[in-house]
């Protein structure tokens, strides 16, 4: 347990941890009450200020601004401060009273807020002074902004570098991380220490030594905002977030709810029972005494069974008659009390909703899986797959038989539907037998061929002329597609055996040989000279042999003018064309595995706009350019992140949001893998997906629209992504 030194923003009950942002600072009104430090620091940021405004640049930049780094090399340089005025203890006064700190002045006369830089692929903070003097009052609001806007791309790596980092927990009493000491030896609980505002406070307060802590909550609820914004961050109350990790969040909630609990068994404990002993609340001290001897210790334990106790001790401890002793110290520890207890029971729930989530999401994966066996196993032996759904529930570990009775109808109703199935059950036997209706009659014509020689096939003809029935009863537009589809392409076979074949020695084909035009132009060109000559010369006997050196000087210069066939830089650029298609085909095949990978956390997950594809493949390129041709893994990073980005896009699906129903901070499109997007399984998931979001938005008619629009798509206007 640690001593307590000055309380952070962050620590402090739930109803004061969250303020609202200052918009306004002002010019101080009585400068001589301020010290001479705080006086130096004031005409600098003048100064500095009145640069940037005769600067006249449109946009505000934060590394221009004056930050708390510099303060002592400038203050070094003041010939009128005495070496007392420079020192780190002045200093740090001086901050305090310019930021209100100070019993002698309360109102801030300068705004703090930090930014981010990437110095040597680290991140680092500065912390920015604000206090333009030129007019009575200046809005902070553009400052703000700016700096926040320099800082957001750093600031989302910084949520990416949490979230890939695990919490480690003490192996014991894992909950004195929340508690502090006084040098009298009171107890104080920050039921928030383990939030991420929390962290965030202790990293801007150790980038402020030695001269901290200074307000940053501006800034912090900034981040938080963002976090929010980017689904990074997760909401137990407000003032009290988490970073999801990249795995699986339901570890994450167990860990918070073991370390909230065993930080309120260390605090509340301890003071209830010496209340209870001062005001002979002997029963109470029982109870107290006998659930305290139930609490694990052990970090591992409490992983294990922290759940199980909140409903014993939140309702233990809301017992305890708070209103019959009302000193500062009672009202402390019933304060902290109940801000633990609130996210204990808010954790809790959380909890249970994720255990719920994935419980889905296994199951999901489970018909998936089941899926592709029907379709292969009818595609590839064209006969019934024959599924146990006791032994197929197995590896999803549910322990009522009322789960499992769910699992099984939801398995069955969700095949039903997309499939031709049968359903048998007894009380230990509960079969579905199914098929892929594309196959229908070709899976009849097989069976009825096997069951000559074997009577297993013989008890699977009524089956299937069940499922015939209960498929055409459904108007089920996929029976036979395949025989459809192959006597189709029969058919365009004998379109293209019947049309008449070009005569052996073609036009075109003669021309690849012999240039006809000249050949003939230059026999009968000849030939009339020659006719003319010996018409003039009187003597017909030239004719003859002229005639027949026309016929063979046409047929010379014919050869020599011959077409030698199709341009070859035609052929040359459709098999660059096929080779740039293979290509992209094979960088696709490759990169699915990662940015559509068969197994996640949460369906959501598989949904992407353009900027989180982009980012996602960013972080995935490595691990995708070793699985690619040596000459793809020498290629730029950023080239080779264009060519998957490109490749990706060929083999997804984009629905785009209409203008009219876009929201700020919503994706303007989904991309989505178009294998997935064509099973009927995926689509009803991510329909159940954002229904349940609709319902937290049921008030808000823009947030509606929105997600009722993916929901229609998603339902009935699939087919038209699918051409």
């Amino acid at each position: 347990m640690e001593p307590i030194s000055d309380f952070g923003e962050t620590e402090s009950s739930l109803s004061n941890n969250v303020s609202e942002p200052s918009y306004f600072i002002s010019l101080p009104k009585n400068i001589a009450s301020y010290s001479l430090t705080s006086q130096a620091i004031l005409e600098e940021l003048r100064v500095r200020h009145r640069r940037l405004e005769m600067h006249g640049s449109a946009e505000i930049t934060p590394t221009l601004f004056l930050t708390l780094d510099s303060i002592p090399e400038l203050l070094s340089k003041q010939v009128q401060l005495t070496e007392t005025h420079k020192t780190n203890g002045a200093i740090k006064e001086a901050l305090k009273e310019l930021a209100g700190l100070t019993e002698h002045n309360k109102e801030p006369v300068v705004y703090f807020y930090p930014f981010i830089l990437l110095v040597d692929q680290k991140l680092v903070f500065r912390l920015s002074m604000i206090s333009p003097q030129s007019k009575e009052k200046t809005d902070v609001v553009p400052f703000r902004r700016s700096c926040f806007k320099y800082s957001i791309d750093l600031v989302d790596i910084l949520l990416k570098n949490r979230s890939n980092r695990d919490l480690i927990l003490e192996e014991e009493n894992p909950g004195s991380i929340l508690l502090r000491t006084d040098q009298k030896g009171n107890v104080y609980f920050f039921p928030t220490k383990l939030s991420f505002e929390s962290e965030l406070e202790m990293i801007l307060r150790s980038s402020m030594e030695p001269f901290g802590p200074l307000p940053t909550k501006d800034f912090i609820l900034d981040v938080v905002t963002r976090g929010k914004e980017t689904a990074k961050l997760v909401e137990i109350v407000p003032g009290y977030h988490f970073v999801l990790p990249s795995s699986s969040s339901h570890p994450e909630y167990i860990k918070h709810l073991a370390v909230q609990l065993d930080g309120l068994k260390q605090f509340a404990f301890p003071y209830l029972k010496r209340f209870a002993k001062e005001n002979k609340y002997e029963g109470y001290l029982e109870k107290l005494t006998e659930l305290e001897t139930k609490l694990p210790k052990k970090t591992e334990d409490l992983l294990n069974s922290a759940q199980n106790y909140i409903h014993e001790i939140s309702s233990l401890l809301g017992e305890f008659p708070f209103d019959k002793i009302t000193n500062e110290e009672s009202i402390r520890v019933k304060n902290g009390i109940q801000d633990s207890i609130i996210i204990l029971n808010k954790l809790s729930r959380f909890l249970t909703e994720q255990k719920k989530e994935d419980a889905e999401d296994e199951l999901f994966s489970l018909i998936q899986l089941l899926s592709t066996k029907i379709e292969e196993n009818t595609k590839n032996t064209l006969t019934l797959t024959k599924l146990n759904l006791f032994a197929e529930i197995k590896t999803l570990n549910l322990k009522s038989d009322s789960e499992k009775k769910r699992a099984i109808e939801k398995i069955v109703k969700t095949l039903s539907d997309t499939y031709g199935c049968l359903e048998m059950k007894e009380e230990d036997y509960h079969v579905l037998f199914a098929l892929d209706q594309k196959y229908l009659s070709k899976v009849e014509e097989n069976t009825l061929i096997l069951a000559k020689t074997n009577s297993e096939y013989r008890n699977e003809l009524p089956i299937l002329d069940q499922i015939r029935i209960i498929l055409k009863n459904r108007s089920d537009i996929s029976i036979d597609k395949v025989e459809i589809e192959d006597l189709s392409q029969e058919e365009d076979k004998e379109e293209i055996t019947e049309t008449p074949k070009e005569p052996r020695i073609s036009f075109s084909a003669l021309q690849e040989k012999f240039h006809v035009p000249i050949g003939v132009f230059s026999f009968l060109t000849l030939a009339s000279v020659v006719t003319v000559i010996s018409l003039l010369l009187g003597s017909l006997e030239y004719i003859g042999s002229g005639f027949l050196f026309s016929f063979f000087l046409g047929l010379i210069l014919g050869y020599l003018y011959r077409k030698d066939g199709k341009p070859k830089p035609n052929i040359e650029k459709q098999k660059t064309g096929k080779q740039k298609e293979n290509r992209s085909l094979n960088i696709a095949k490759v990169a699915e595995a990662f940015i559509y990978p068969k197994k996640f956390n949460s369906i959501a997950e598989k949904v992407y706009d353009t900027k989180r594809l982009r980012n996602h493949i960013e972080e995935c390129v490595e691990d995708i350019k070793l699985e690619l041709s040596p000459a793809d893994q020498k290629k730029d990073t950023n080239k080779i992140v264009a060519e998957i980005e490109h490749a990706i896009l060929q083999i997804s699906v984009v629905i785009k949001i209409p203008d009219a129903i876009q929201l700020k901070n919503r994706s303007k499109e989904l991309i989505l893998s178009k294998a997935d997007f064509r099973t009927i399984l995926f689509r009803t998931q991510l329909a159940e997906y954002y229904r349940k979001e609709a319902s937290l938005y049921k008030s808000d008619r823009d947030q509606m629209d929105y997600i009722q629009f993916i929901i229609r798509e998603l339902e009935f206007g699939y087919n038209k992504y699918l051409k």
